[in-house]
């Protein structure tokens, strides 16, 4: 099972827990399922009315210097 996090043009949306496995079928599935869906997301990925698919990139952490002993 998969979770999406979804918003809708209204300030509305949710999180869905489902067996969808692709974020494309996702977004085929909620923007029948509910009105004005604007973006979805599951984990870096995401896919939104403006920018269509994509990924959050990650910053890379400070390394933590070792300590000394």
């Amino acid at each position: 099972m998969k979770s999406y996090l979804f918003s809708t043009e209204n300030d509305r949306g949710g999180v869905i827990l489902c067996d969808i496995d692709t974020l494309p079928e996702a977004v085929d599935y909620l923007k029948n399922r509910f009105q004005g869906v604007i973006r979805v997301e599951q984990g870096r990925d995401f896919w939104s009315e403006q920018e269509g698919f994509g990924s959050i990139e990650t910053a890379n952490a400070p390394a933590v210097p070792d300590e000394q002993t």
